[in-house]
This record gives structure tokens, sequence and C-alpha cells, in this order.
């Protein structure tokens, strides 16, 4: 019993995490973007990265770099990169 509730509470905050970096890897995309400079845009991303870990860790009160890195951290870099060469290609 104890560890379905375990279970359920890491799904959830993995969910929360998820979630997270997927809309702040969007506003990243688009932000980069907006800088028209390459090196601005990759700037930019790496800083949003970092504050959404932070706010991540914060939220879900979950430590360590393994954790954050496979909750959301590669989605973010993903998304901010597909959502960076849309938003590029559209213009």
């Amino acid at each position: 019993m104890a560890d379905e509730k375990d279970w359920k509470a890491e799904r959830k905050a993995s969910r929360i995490s998820l979630g997270i970096h997927l809309v702040s890897g969007i506003v990243a995309g688009w932000l980069s973007n907006l800088l028209g400079n390459v090196l601005y845009g990759v700037g930019i991303m790496i800083v949003l990265l970092i504050i959404t870990g932070f706010v991540t860790e914060f939220i879900v009160k979950k430590k360590g770099f393994k954790w954050w890195l496979t909750n959301g951290g590669i989605l973010f870099i993903f998304i901010w990169l597909i959502t960076w060469i849309y938003i590029f290609n559209m213009v």
C-alpha cells in the first residue's frame, strides 16, 4: 500500500515537471527566435533551462541533477529546438 502511494506521488511529480518544462521550452524557443542571433538564442535557452530547473525543484520538492534531467531537462531542449526551428521557418 505504501509503495503504491510512493509510486503515485513520483508519477505526479514527473508529470508536473514535464508540463513545466514543456511550456517553458515553447517560450524559450519563441524568445530565441525573437533575438535573431544564434548565440543569443542558445544563451536564453540555457538561462531559462536553469531557471526552470530551480522552479521545478521548488515545486515538486525533488533534488538531484539526474532526476531533473530525465524528468524534464531533455524534453525542454527538444521542445526548444523544435519550436525555434518551426518559428524560424514560418517567418
